[in-house]
């Protein structure tokens, strides 16, 4: 044995110790790292990626914002307590305000409110919920997207008006009151429609709450608490007892003007508005491509302590919350270069925090310019420091200064001299520099402050072109939505107006950006078009009375067409699609192996070369060319439930069903078209509008090598054999007056022709071994569903020889869900044959579904126009489609048209308390049921479904019963548990019967319950209340 010399003991220490000190080398860098993330996050700066506001003058987004700002206008007037009352301009107070107009509107079926609970809901509620789905649209985003990450809802509120003029106005108290009226409940009703899962809260510190709410909010998206905060504020003004409450407690204006800085300001001005910001961390915004507005840098929030009084503010608190938010900014006072001030115009307030604004950013190089909005529009309240907020935003974004109003002559107190500080008057510039910063304050009078420091975002990266895939034409399809006619019409109409005279770019920009960053309703439309002129064209001729609901929940059938359908130039440009040209590449490559050609040779090869005329060539390429739709369609967010295929339609049927591999599938497809070509040829076939029966009775007749080689409709049935015996097919079935259609082929597909042929396929097939499981598949062999196992050599050799029994595959499909039919191959050749199926279903179809049928390709058109055309039906028919894989490259940044609110009056009708200490009715009492005569069995079902979508129609705030969609869930619809179970009362109550809840709560459809009652009410026979318009049942007379 030998021992370790002292040199080796030695060196080992020493690497023992070099690896240790490695070690912990690596372990410091490593804290290091996660102590400088946790800084950063700590600071981590914020995006406004949207924004919605309403505020006096009209002002209901940032263009009249912007506009009211630069043009000086003051928009306050004589104030109303009553909406009513602003619109005929009827002066009840000689009080000022900046009022909104119409609070008493609201699009309540928007929002699955029923008119009871709109009535009850707080204009401040009604208010905030339109403008977050705004501020949603306004960052080009489905509000769907909001759920799939943590997003919170922080809300500024202060006021509760509505509801203390219901207590004074002695209106009834109801379910609906509490809940409409709690400020908590404004933040949770708007998480809870959006189905939002982060924070959700309200904040009240007064004048403070929503830039309070907004800094809350901000340390949210750093600690990763949320992904989006939706954010703002609210204040409305309705009760005349809170405006003394107020003017009590706080010195009001005596001129009607917010005088802010001026030597003759004496008081605030009260105002109404709304603001909502959609913020996500910036970093976020920039990897998904989002329009950033502005930046929060920094934000703090103090209060002024034990100072001179409760209400009294105190610029040393001012002054720290300013150096507080620079800190959290990271960035030199001396950087920023406009100041929102809180500014209302009070003789106490103005120059204190003059005097905090100075000492802090008083000093500096460049000019730092101080405003504030409430000189446009009073005192917000709540909603002041949001709309302060956005003010500033639009300074950043412009490089303009608004005029601060009403400033004549600069309060003596306030001391600007040997500073930097200006109050601009005038439109005026902001200085030129690398960053631009700017700061809003928001003090509440109970000592809360709040402070923000806004940055303007760097330029954007330039979009890319946000309409070319692979086939390198823009695409001009745009898609529109709403949750009603009226909506969808009005929204066309805006569209119309907004893309008219523009360029085929821009309008490819928009269709895009309208496809990929807004919500997709049940009332759906979508045009196609070749130019921008045609597309506007398309929308002006719109006529909203014709719009319906679709159901969102379809069952999509692929319907895999056979030979025939062919054309020279088929899927040339469609090549160019890049999963269009994955498929095919894969599919040649196969081809080359087992026949010796190229399929994408034969399908670029020009006219006179063509071979797609021959069937062992043709029936290869249809095939290979609707793989490729088929996986087109699928990465376009269209997946079928099951499919089926029209003769050799059935094999690649069976492959994108999962039944048979590729290799399987095309090994199949070479062998019988080359049998198909052998045996065949010198043929002919013909179309017969008669019944199979009657095909059949006639070629009994005949006799010879002839027979019914497909059944396509009820009335459409294909002969083919002997060209001389087809003739006389032909000749009798016209004497019988039915009309008969040469079809313009040399082949006897599924004939006598084929006899024997079809045993040597099979023999062909013997290592074809199918897969189980994948997808429903629907035989034309068989006219029904077939399992996979079954589908093996033999049934391959039927398919070659026997006829395709379509009309009843299609059948099948229809029975078993399917509601969507879509056609792949190179043209529609099926769709009229799909349609007359359908329709002779459909008097023996209870349930009443519509079911379409759609194409893909057409031969007169190019593979863009004619897949814009089809997803343009689809989207119509109720399918969601991953718009996001249409439109690769779409720019959402694009400014689109918000949601057109078809808003009506929800008021409770508050009258004040009359001498006698009664309260005057706020409603109509409702008349009892009166019946209409006992029915039963269709009739019966009929009269309830007709109620039950009468009182639904209300619920939602709908135009009548026939806007209602019959099989959509209750839930989907948009009703509300409340609104759940007053409708089960309702329905108890005038019909007499129970209904149990669960009907209607777990997937509960009008149909359903409308039904549910029927079958209750059916072993009574008694009379059955009818719904009339007005709301009641049927009222009594005569009807004249």
């Amino acid at each position: 044995m030998s021992t370790p010399t002292t040199n080796e003991q030695q060196r080992h220490l020493l690497e023992q110790a070099l690896r240790r000190l490695k070690d912990a080398r690596a372990q410091l860098d490593d804290a290091r790292a996660r102590l400088a993330a946790a800084e950063g996050a700590r600071h981590e700066p914020i995006a406004v990626v949207g924004a919605a506001l309403r505020a006096p003058g009209g002002v209901e987004d940032l263009e009249s914002l912007w506009q009211v700002l630069r043009s000086g206008t003051d928009t306050v007037t004589a104030w109303q307590d009553d909406p009513e009352g602003r619109r005929d301009g009827t002066r009840t107070t000689a009080r000022s305000a900046g009022s909104l107009r119409s609070v008493d509107g609201f699009d309540a079926g928007f929002f699955g409110l029923s008119g009871d609970e709109a009535d009850h809901l707080d204009p401040q509620q009604r208010l905030v919920l339109e403008a977050a789905w705004e501020a949603v649209e306004d960052a080009g985003l489905p509000a769907e997207r909001l759920r799939e990450r943590p997003t919170g809802v922080f809300l500024g509120l202060y006021g509760s008006d509505y509801l203390t003029a219901q207590l004074s106005g002695q209106a009834d108290i109801t379910a609906y009151t509490a809940p409409g009226s709690a400020h908590s409940i404004a933040a949770n009703r708007l998480s809870f429609l959006l189905d939002l899962h982060g924070p959700s809260l309200a904040v009240d510190t007064a004048c403070s709450s929503s830039l309070v709410a907004l800094h809350l909010a901000v340390r949210a998206l750093r600690t990763g608490e949320c992904d989006f905060a939706l954010v703002g504020g609210v204040n409305v003004l309705l009760a005349e007892s809170m405006m003394t409450a107020t003017e009590k407690v706080l010195p009001m204006a005596s001129g009607g003007r917010c005088r802010t800085f001026d030597a003759s300001a004496d008081g605030i001005v009260r105002s109404e508005g709304c603001g909502v910001l959609l913020l996500e961390r910036l970093a976020d915004a920039r990897a998904h491509g989002r329009r950033v507005r502005a930046v929060v840098r920094g934000s703090a929030v103090n209060h002024n302590g034990r100072s001179n009084g409760l209400t009294a503010p105190s610029p040393t608190a001012q002054a720290d919350l300013l150096r507080r938010a620079l800190a959290d900014a990271r960035t030199d006072a001396c950087d920023v270069l406009y100041v929102e001030a809180h500014g209302t115009g009070t003789r106490l307030g103005d120059p204190i925090e003059a005097e905090a604004i100075g000492e802090v950013y008083g000093t500096g190089d460049q000019p730092c310019a101080v405003g504030s909005v409430k000189t446009n529009f009073g005192h917000q309240e709540a909603a002041a420091g949001i709309i302060g907020l956005l003010k500033t935003m639009l300074v950043l974004e412009h490089g303009q200064v608004p005029p601060t109003l009403h400033l004549e002559r600069l309060n003596p107190e306030i001391g600007l001299d040997g500073t930097r500080i200006t109050v601009p008057t005038t439109l005026s510039a902001l200085p030129v520099a690398d960053r631009r910063l700017a700061a809003v304050s928001s003090f509440g009078f109970g000592g809360t402050n709040a402070h923000v420091i806004l940055e303007a975002p760097t330029a954007p990266e330039p979009a890319e072109e946000p309409v070319h895939d692979g086939i390198r034409r823009p695409r001009l399809l745009l898609p529109l939505s709403a949750r009603g006619g009226p909506a969808l019409g009005a929204l066309a109409e805006v569209y119309a107006e907004r893309l008219a005279g523009l360029d085929t770019r821009t309008v490819a920009q928009v269709c895009a950006a309208a496809a990929t960053g807004r919500s997709h309703h049940s009332y759906r439309l979508a045009v196609a078009a070749d130019s921008p002129d045609a597309l506007v064209r398309e929308l002006a001729a719109v006529r909203p009375e014709f719009l319906r609901p679709h159901p969102t929940r379809q069952r999509v059938a692929f319907v895999f067409s056979g030979q025939g359908s062919q054309w020279v130039g088929m899927g040339r440009d469609l090549l160019d699609e890049p999963v269009v040209r994955e498929e095919a590449e894969r599919c040649d490559a196969l081809v080359r192996e087992l026949a010796g050609w190229s399929v994408i040779e034969e399908l670029r090869r020009p006219g006179p070369g063509s071979r797609l005329r021959e069937t062992e060539i043709a029936q290869v390429c249809i095939a290979v060319l609707q793989l490729g739709l088929a996986a087109l369609w699928r990465s376009w967010g269209v997946e079928p439930y099951a499919v089926t295929g029209h003769s050799m339609g059935e094999i690649v049927a069976a492959c994108v069903a999962g039944t048979l591999d590729r290799e399987q599938a095309l090994a199949l497809l070479v062998t019988r078209a080359g049998i198909t070509e052998k045996g065949a040829r010198g043929g002919a076939m013909a179309q017969i509008a008669l019944t199979a029966d009657e095909v059949a009775a006639i070629i009994a007749r005949t006799g010879g090598r002839v027979s019914v080689a497909a059944v396509n409709g009820p009335c459409s049935t294909v002969v083919a054999g002997d060209p001389n015996r087809v003739s006389l097919v032909e000749a009798a079935a016209e004497r019988q007056g039915a009309r008969t259609q040469r079809l313009p082929v040399e082949y006897a597909f599924h004939s006598p022709l084929l006899d024997g042929y079809d045993a040597e396929l099979a023999a062909g097939l013997d290592r074809l071994t199918p897969c189980e499981g994948g997808l429903p598949q629907y035989s034309t062999v068989t006219g029904d569903h077939v399992r996979s196992r079954d589908l093996g050599p033999v049934h391959w050799a039927r398919n070659l020889r026997e006829p395709v029994l379509f009309s009843s595959a299609v059948a099948a499909l229809a029975r078993d869900g399917a509601t969507v039919f879509l056609e792949i191959g190179p043209h529609p050749v099926l769709l009229r044959d799909i349609g007359a199926t359908l329709d002779h279903l459909a008097p023996l179809d209870p349930s009443d579904v519509r079911r379409v049928a759609v194409g893909s390709l057409r031969r007169d058109r190019s593979a863009r126009s004619a897949l814009d055309i089809a997803l343009g039906e689809l989207y119509r028919a109720g399918l969601d489609l991953c718009w996001d894989k249409v439109f690769p490259r779409a720019d959402r940044r694009v400014p689109l048209p918000f949601y057109p609110w078809q808003r009506r009056r929800h008021w409770l009708g508050l009258r004040p308390v009359d001498p006698g200490g009664t309260a005057a009715p706020t409603r109509a009492p409702e008349r009892p049921a009166q019946g209409t005569p006992a029915l039963s069995g269709a009739d019966l079902e009929e009269t309830v479904a007709q109620y039950v979508r009468g009182r639904l129609a209300e619920a939602l705030d709908l135009g009548g019963p026939t806007e209602v969609p019959e099989d959509s869930t209750l839930g989907a619809l948009g009703l509300g548990s409340l609104a759940i179970v007053e409708l089960k009362n309702r329905i108890e109550r005038d019909f007499a019967v129970a209904v149990p809840l669960q009907a209607l709560l777990e997937d509960g459809t009008p149909r359903a319950l409308a039904r549910t009652v029927a079958r209750r009410l059916a072993p009574q026979n008694g009379p059955v209340p009818a719904y009339s318009a007005g709301g009641g049942p049927a009222a009594e007379g005569d009807g004249s």
